[in-house]
This record gives C-alpha cells, structure tokens and sequence, in this order.
C-alpha cells in the first residue's frame, strides 16, 4: 500500500535528501544521478533525472505515466533491480 496525506512527491525530498546528505544539486546535477523505479508514482522522478531505470513491470503502467525511463530492464521486480545492479558493477569492471 502506497498512501499519503498532504502535499508529498518523491522528487522533493531526493532532492533535499541529496543536498543535505551528499552536497549534491540535483538540479544542475541530474546526469549524476540515477533512480530506478517500477510504478506510476516514479514518474515525478524519471522526470527530474535523466538517468531514470524502470524495472520491466513498469510498462505495463506506461498509458497511464507523464514520464517514462530512459532505460527498463528485461527482467522485472527484484531481479530487473538485480540486473541493474550487476550492469553498474560490470561497468565499473567490479
């Protein structure tokens, strides 16, 4: 269950969450920045950062959704996060 009350976006506080915690300014920043994410209320923040990763399941939500990733993984769920995380440690030649 995702519920909330009041005005809440994930974008705002990962913003403030990266500038307070990393000195990072994801507004002028953003390209260094990755999210993944796999459902309607992500799309706030495939918007805000350019390097936006759905898990495959997201699609199926893709009628409904301002902004899409820029990449989706093959697989979905836990093991379309997996992927991701094995494509950055291969990348990083981990």
């Amino acid at each position: 269950v995702n519920a909330w009350f009041g005005s809440h976006d994930k974008l705002t506080m990962s913003r403030r969450f990266l500038a307070e915690a990393f000195e990072i300014d994801s507004l002028s920043d953003s390209g260094s920045v990755a999210y993944l994410g796999d459902s309607p209320n992500d799309a706030p923040m495939f918007e805000g950062f350019p390097n936006g990763i759905g898990v495959a399941n997201v699609m199926a939500y893709a009628k409904i959704m301002a902004h899409l990733p820029r990449y989706v993984t093959k697989t979905e769920g836990g093991l379309g996060f997996a992927e991701f995380a094995n494509a950055v440690l291969t990348a990083k030649g981990a």
